[in-house]
């Protein structure tokens, strides 16, 4: 079964989705220090750093990660891993600042606050200064904000500034695009008290961004519901059935709902649970595994098809576990059109991934929905993003930064076992 946990949004600045930009301001033993943030994923996070000293400025880049391990012990820690400076106009030494929240006195949440790598290794917290951190909307960047933090040299300076451009006036020009559907199938288990909510925000989460791709590759965009009343096994296979797509189609079917697997079986992949009330007996008649997705959308001869189960791959005796606290989130899409076009109109084969592994529980909340969901997007926004220098984006990167984006968060929280998702892609380049 999919396994739901309340998010507390203690880090309710931080993305899941794609690249995010942050303004940070503090002040530490009398220097005042701006930072600009620039976040892919839980481990790849980067920060420029100005500050005056001595009548000169110096700007420093630091990159960043979560220390997954502190997360467990109720502190947060974005830690400043490798630092140098991008230019210095006065002699100083820059020790690199983690950034981090941590629990008072009365078990709340305080942050983000911010202490030099000098002053932690020396149990020093007298010079803990409070962060002001604003998110960014890239479309309001300006060549006079980003010089306080790169350099005309900087490919990202030019990449960020072109953020200002409207991605939609990118001009289509693949002919796959011609008459080419994008078919978006979302199987959602919306009624189940327990995961509800967090189904729900996954069908959003999916219908957005995947209406969006369509939308910005001049595709045609057809949208298919089982959920409510509808979620069962007949509807899922009646409707696979009499799905009739075009051979230059894109079909993405989506379940986000209750998942198990049998004690004897052999399949890595889940099987899905299809009752909607704790009532519902259980039987064949409400459950079919998700290869079986696979197989009936495979026949169809689609040109491209990516079935994803977010659900749990464990067995069906385990009882349901709900968490209290993990990460919140919000994100921004700066999406190149080309390498969007290299994905949906340039590949073709089959996807299909589930959220987790041979018995484990696949984690959700009711303000982000599923982590797999969540990665998955954020994943395939950071591999078409503007400020990835790589041209050539992949389905199997895409998966792979996923499934490790799926277990950091697994490993943040501190009431979930961990979630390793598993997948099989067969992808060409055409």
């Amino acid at each position: 079964m999919k396994t739901k946990i309340l998010f507390l949004l203690i880090l309710a600045y931080l993305p899941s989705f794609g690249q995010t930009l942050y303004d940070m301001r503090w002040s530490s033993a009398g220097i005042d220090y701006a930072g600009f943030m620039v976040y892919f994923n839980e481990e790849d996070i980067y920060m420029r750093v100005g500050y005056s000293y001595n009548g000169g400025y110096n700007l420093t880049h630091t990159e960043y990660h979560y220390d997954t391990d502190s997360r467990r012990e109720g502190i947060a820690i974005m830690e400043g891993l490798e630092s140098s400076y991008v230019y210095a106009q006065t002699d100083s030494e820059y020790e690199p600042f983690h950034i981090f929240w941590a629990t008072d006195d009365n078990n709340q949440w305080v942050g983000p606050l911010a202490l030099d790598n000098y002053d932690l290794n020396n149990d020093n917290y007298d010079n803990l200064s409070e962060v002001k951190l604003i998110e960014l909307n890239p479309n309001t960047l300006t060549a006079e904000y980003l010089q306080w933090f790169y350099t005309p040299e900087d490919p990202d300076y030019y990449a960020l500034l072109g953020i200002q451009q409207d991605n939609n006036n990118q001009p289509v020009v693949n002919a796959n695009a011609q008459g080419s559907t994008l078919h978006l199938i979302m199987i959602a288990n919306t009624l189940i008290p327990d995961i509800g909510p967090s189904t729900n925000l996954d069908m959003h989460n999916a219908s957005n961004e995947f209406e969006g791709i369509a939308d910005v590759l001049k595709m045609n965009f057809n949208k298919i519901v089982i959920a409510d009343k509808n979620f069962t096994k007949d509807q899922v296979i009646g409707t696979l059935q009499n799905f009739y797509p075009s051979p230059n189609d894109v079909v993405v079917v989506m379940y986000s709902g209750h998942g198990f697997r049998f004690s004897d079986q052999t399949e890595k992949f889940p099987q899905l649970d299809f009752r909607y009330n704790d009532y519902q007996e259980f039987g064949p008649q409400t459950c079919m595994n998700l290869t079986e997705v696979n197989q009936l959308i495979a026949r169809k001869g689609a040109r491209l098809n990516l079935i994803i189960g977010d659900c749990c791959n464990s067995d069906i005796g385990v009882p349901r576990q709900i968490g209290t606290t993990f990460l919140g989130a919000r994100s921004t899409v700066n999406a190149s059109v080309p390498k969007l076009q290299k994905l949906f109109l340039e590949s073709s084969g089959t996807v299909i991934a589930a959220g987790s592994s041979q018995g484990e529980s696949s984690w959700g909340s009711n303000n982000n929905g599923g982590f797999f969901t969540n990665s998955l997007i954020g994943s395939l926004r950071e591999e078409v993003s503007v400020l990835r220098s790589d041209d050539e984006p992949r389905w199997e990167d895409v998966l792979e930064q996923a499934a490790k984006s799926t277990v950091t968060k697994s490993q943040m929280c501190q009431v979930c076992k961990p979630q390793h998702p598993i997948y099989d892609e067969n992808i060409a380049n055409n």
